[in-house]
Formats: C-alpha cells, sequence, structure tokens
C-alpha cells in the first residue's frame, strides 16, 4: 500500500490516531498505519518531508539535507525532520522548527527538478552538505558519487576553489581526501572513518577471494573484516549462506580470522576497537 498523506482538521486526525489507523506525520497531515508501518526508513523520509511542505506551503529551493533526501545520498548523522530551503532573499539563516531557510545565492546552474520539487542540483547538493554535516556524513557522500560515478574528484575540488566562505572546507576538504569510491555502503565508510581514528593500519577495500569480495581485508594480520548492516539478513536461509561463506574463507590459509560488526559496534566509541583488537589486529602501520 503506497504512503498517501491525508489532510484533515486536527480533531478527526487525533481520533483516527488514537484508534492508531493513522500515523501522525505532521500537524494536521497523516498516512495509513499499516503502510507506514511497510514502508523503509527512506520512504518514511521521503513522506514527512512532504508532509511539512504540504502543511507550510514552502516553495523555495529544497537544498541541504532536504535535496540530499530526493538525490538518495547517504545520511548518517542524527535525524532531522526538518525541510531545509535556500533563498538568495534573505541576508541570514532562519532556523525553524519545520523548516530551516538558508541564506545563500544560487545560481541559475545550480538549480534543477527532481520528482517534481525544484532541487539543488546535485553538485552544490554535495558541497552544501560536507560543509554543514559531519567528518562522517561527508566521507559517506563522498564515497557514495565517487563509487557511482555521479561526480569525480576533480569537479568536486574546483567547485570547493569557486565557494566564496571557507566555512565548513577544512572539514570537507579532509574527507575528499579520505574518501574513497570502492566502499560500497554507509556503513563502510563509517567504518573506515573509526578505522582510521583507532589507529589501526588502511585496510584493502573489496578484496577478491576466488567467488567472493570482502569489505576489509588486512593482509599483513590475515583479518577479514565484514560490515553487516541490518539489511543483510533476510531470513534463515541467507544466515546460512553467510556461515557458509564465513567457513569458505577460513580455509584460505591466508585468512586467519573473520571478524563482523554493525552499527552498534561503529556508532559506540571504542567498540569497534575492541572488536578488532580482539580479532588480533594490532595498531600502527
Amino acid at each position: 500500500m503506497p504512503l498517501v498523506l491525508l489532510t484533515s482538521d486536527d480533531h478527526a486526525l487525533q481520533q483516527a490516531v488514537r484508534r492508531g489507523g493513522l500515523i501522525r506525520v505532521t500537524r494536521g497531515i497523516a498516512v495509513d498505519a499499516r503502510a507506514w508501518q511497510a514502508a523503509s526508513v527512506r520512504e518514511r523520509q521521503r513522506v514527512g518531508l512532504e508532509a511539512v511542505m504540504t502543511a507550510v506551503g514552502e516553495w523555495r529551493v529544497l537544498s541541504h539535507r532536504s535535496a540530499a533526501l530526493l538525490w538518495d545520498l547517504p545520511d548518517v548523522d542524527r535525524p532531522d525532520r526538518r525541510v531545509h530551503v535556500t533563498d538568495p532573499l534573505l541576508g541570514t539563516t532562519h532556523s525553524g522548527r519545520r523548516v530551516v531557510r538558508h541564506a545563500a545565492g544560487l545560481g541559475a546552474d545550480e538549480v534543477t527538478t527532481v520528482d517534481g520539487r525544484r532541487v539543488t542540483t546535485l553538485l552544490r547538493t554535495v558541497v552544501d552538505i560536507v560543509r554543514s554535516t559531519s567528518y562522517e556524513n561527508g566521507v559517506a557522500v563522498f564515497d557514495h558519487v565517487l563509487h557511482r560515478h555521479l561526480l569525480d574528484v576533480d569537479e568536486l575540488r574546483r567547485a570547493f576553489a569557486a565557494w566564496p566562505t571557507p566555512r565548513g572546507m577544512t572539514r570537507a576538504r579532509r574527507a575528499l581526501r579520505f574518501a574513497d569510491g570502492r566502499a560500497e555502503s554507509p556503513g563502510e565508510s563509517v567504518s573506515r572513518v573509526r578505522i582510521d581514528e583507532d589507529g589501526f593500519p588502511p585496510p584493502v577495500l573489496q578484496q577478491a577471494f576466488g567467488p567472493f569480495r570482502v569489505d576489509f581485508w588486512w593482509p599483513r594480520a590475515g583479518v577479514v573484516g565484514e560490515f553487516d548492516g541490518l539489511e543483510k539478513y533476510d531470513g534463515p536461509e541467507a544466515v546460512r549462506r553467510e556461515k557458509s561463506r564465513e567457513h569458505e574463507l577460513l580455509l584460505r590459509p591466508e585468512v586467519r580470522r573473520v571478524v563482523r560488526w554493525g552499527w552498534s559496534e561503529v556508532r559506540t566509541p571504542g567498540r569497534l576497537q575492541t572488536v578488532l583488537r580482539t580479532a588480533g589486529l594490532p595498531t600502527g602501520a
């Protein structure tokens, strides 16, 4: 069942929400509860964006995290349900409860349309995002666009050089230097940041072992590392396949250990470091 926005007076909506048939998205707007439960995180984010824009009548150019959502860019920072727009007529940025209006110039070549909405172009969106979000998120965004050949390093550097203000650029340039298009998921990108911060040697990415490819490989230590996202296992059969794959890897003489981690280890300080040290991976080059 598709997620369809339902508008109503607040009293009627509250009654339907109490009965459990609807889920409130924002004031005066709800969606069918069954459709909401079946929706992915991204689908819910898109519906939230549309709901706020419907409620406030926002007509300006979507930018920053809102544009990144429409461009399907990674976002590993804390959720932000506000709509982000850029308004060249503003002198200062205004952060409201539901809308953030960024004061910045926009050239005609920096605006396009995605899914019927006026948004900043992919290049402008990426520059805005990596300047205004965390270093980890910047790395994930750069890895994503480089992996999919959506942008290249040279055009990103040119965009940085042309940017009129220095705010956020030191972090953005550092993230671009660290970026690697071989990373295939945001979890792998943030894992790389943690591995680097914890002082472990840089791994080989996407190393092939016969028919298998692994996320991380430290040849001197003989350690294979795998980031396991929540979506990776979709039932008992998938779990059995992964166990068989791990067994085959461990039969290879160069592989001593196969270690796995997920978002919990990546997001909790020190946990990934403990996992890798326990696997026998030394710090240092």
